[in-house]
């Protein structure tokens, strides 16, 4: 009797070993596949929901400063139209260049013009631009400009330091060159906040 209760606790031990050995595998396998559904979704959103962009240079000094890490919303335009006076991350097509960063003027279909120092759309003036200074260069915005379907003008807030749709080496944007709208400002962490 007692060498039967022997034999039959020894073969419970090696199946209980191999119960926790599987039990041990199979919170691997889940672990893994976790991680691997992390990974995935944090592709997709930076691939198509958001991406930071550092700013480069002073054409939006008085919003964006040089150095500054903001937070793009690639799904704004996505969904949505772009807005007058947002402010947008582009780069133009055919070049390897960084994404740069300035503020929406002028909208599809729209006609601009720039006449001493002020932003004529449509043949009205533009009310209440986002930057306080007359515009000192006019550029190839000094004759009228017509946007197209999805054209796009803009300039930098800091408006007579910009290199933006005034000048033919960028000129007007087309909507498939916005990487999105610039919302927040990231680091460094006093300067945290809205863009507006």
């Amino acid at each position: 009797m007692s060498g039967r209760k022997e034999k039959k606790g020894l073969s419970f031990r090696p199946k209980k070993i191999k119960l926790s050995t599987n039990k041990f595998f199979q919170a691997v396998f889940r672990w893994f596949v976790l991680i691997f559904i992390a990974g995935i979704c944090g592709y997709v959103l930076i691939a198509f929901c958001f991406q930071t962009v550092t700013v480069v240079g002073p054409s939006m000094h008085g919003t964006l400063e040089d150095g500054q890490v903001v937070y793009v919303n690639k799904l704004a335009y996505k969904i949505g139209d772009v807005k007058r006076f947002d402010v947008v991350a582009y780069k133009k097509v055919g070049t390897d260049s960084y994404y740069d960063i300035k503020r929406v003027i002028g909208l599809p279909n729209e006609k601009i013009q720039i006449r001493e120092g002020i932003v004529y759309i449509n043949g009205q003036a533009m009310m209440e631009p986002p930057f306080q200074e007359l515009v000192v260069n006019s550029g190839i915005a000094s004759a009228e400009i017509s946007l197209g379907k999805n054209e796009y003008f803009i300039l930098g807030d800091n408006v007579n330091n910009s290199e933006d749709s005034r000048y033919t080496n960028i000129g007007n944007i087309s909507k498939s060159e916005i990487l999105g709208r610039v919302d927040r400002i990231l680091s460094p962490r006093k300067d945290k906040g809205k863009v507006k």
